[in-house]
């Protein structure tokens, strides 16, 4: 009786491990062996480990080659018209009077007016009056000088004693201190009485004017004076 019952329990053992056997295992034909074999944990089959994707061979990108562009062609400026340099001017205070008609050729000097306001006339030579303008300004440059000796140097010629005898379209030289040469070509004569002052006054244009004396000779003061003056205008020669 005891050994049926432990044959009972044994085979009760065998059926649980049957039923928690892989369908394999209860497929299997039993040994003739009585030995039972204790079936374990089933085995996971494994995993079959991902086969790795080819890596992509990455092409080398070619850098797109730009049209060639071509270069704007510049807009030259216009070229602008420089106006000539003004020639540098130094002094230009008149200080030589040459005029080879009446083979005269003077230094200048500058002469202004006395306490009176009378034009100082320089004894034995030619004055360039302070008060007008310079050649080259564009305006009435003013010279006199007398026409008479004087009876305390008689030996010593009067400046412009031969102004009258000048002719229209006599040429006349003068100098400036810088070294300039101012050509003029004579063009008026005016005898004018000596209050007619309006000969040395401003212009607005280039002339020389030379004053002298002219006339019938008279006695003031003890001195000898002439009646009118002689006005000589020059222009700039063309």
């Amino acid at each position: 009786m005891t050994r049926i019952l432990l044959l009972i329990l044994l085979t009760g053992n065998l059926l649980s491990a049957c039923s928690t056997a892989t369908d394999a295992a209860a497929l299997a034909v039993p040994s003739s062996t009585a030995t039972a074999t204790a079936t374990g944990l089933p085995t996971a089959t494994p995993t079959a480990s991902p086969t790795p994707l080819p890596t992509a061979t990455v092409a080398p990108t070619s850098t797109p080659t730009a049209p060639p562009t071509t270069a704007p062609t510049p807009t030259l400026l216009p070229t602008a018209t420089l106006a000539p340099t003004p020639r540098p001017t130094g002094d230009r205070t008149p200080v030589r009077l040459v005029i080879p008609a009446i083979n005269l050729d003077r230094q200048l000097f500058p002469v202004g007016l006395d306490a009176n306001n009378v034009p100082v006339v320089l004894d034995h030579e030619v004055g360039w009056y302070i008060y007008s303008a310079k050649p080259g300004q564009g305006e009435n440059i003013v010279l006199w000088g007398h026409v008479l000796r004087f009876r305390k140097a008689p030996h010593i010629p009067a400046p412009f004693a031969e102004i009258e005898r000048l002719a229209i379209g006599s040429e006349i030289l003068l100098y400036s201190a810088d070294g300039s040469v101012f050509r003029y070509v004579v063009t008026r004569k005016e005898r004018v009485t000596p209050d007619q002052v309006d000969y040395i006054l401003p212009t607005n244009d280039e002339r020389l004017t030379l004053v002298s004396c002219i006339g019938d000779r008279v006695i003031v003061d003890g001195n000898v004076e002439l009646t009118h003056r002689l006005i000589t205008i020059a222009t700039p020669a063309p």
